[in-house]
């Protein structure tokens, strides 16, 4: 298996992931990366802040770009970089990212880390994050 790239807001998305989307090529594609995510946890993820391995399924991406109206994507990007310690182009294990995401993000910073996403007020990524915390529990003990 080849690498992945992940912009920095759907390291978030994916804890929050519950098979819905913008299509269902969307959806698929999420589903199938988070199954590759899951089954090699020591694989090399690479940070990105333009389109990822995500995006190239999603219906608003034309040129490279995201064209959904009023979408604030690098706005967040940022603000996850920012929360993690992490940057543009850094390579890291998607168990080392993991790791990352539940010791310096907590569920009642996302209102403003994600301030501007859609998704925010459904509190999938809440209860991803939750599920996360517990997994990791696991998995280290």
């Amino acid at each position: 298996m080849g690498g992945i790239s992940l912009r920095p807001h759907h390291l978030l998305c994916i804890q929050g992931f519950r098979g819905q989307g913008y299509s269902p090529s969307f959806v698929a594609n999420m589903a199938r990366l988070i199954d590759r995510l899951e089954a090699d946890p020591e694989q090399n993820i690479q940070i990105v802040t333009s389109a990822d391995d995500v995006c190239i399924a999603c219906p608003h991406l034309d040129d490279g770009a995201c064209v959904r109206p009023e979408s604030k994507v690098d706005e967040i990007d940022g603000r996850v970089l920012e929360r993690l310690g992490i940057a543009d182009g850094e390579r890291l294990t998607w168990f080392k990212l993991l790791q990352i995401i539940d010791e310096k993000v907590h569920s009642s910073q996302l209102d403003t880390i994600c301030d501007g996403c859609r998704w925010v007020d459904l509190n999938y990524c809440i209860k991803g994050l939750e599920v996360l915390a517990q997994r990791l529990v696991t998995t280290t003990d």
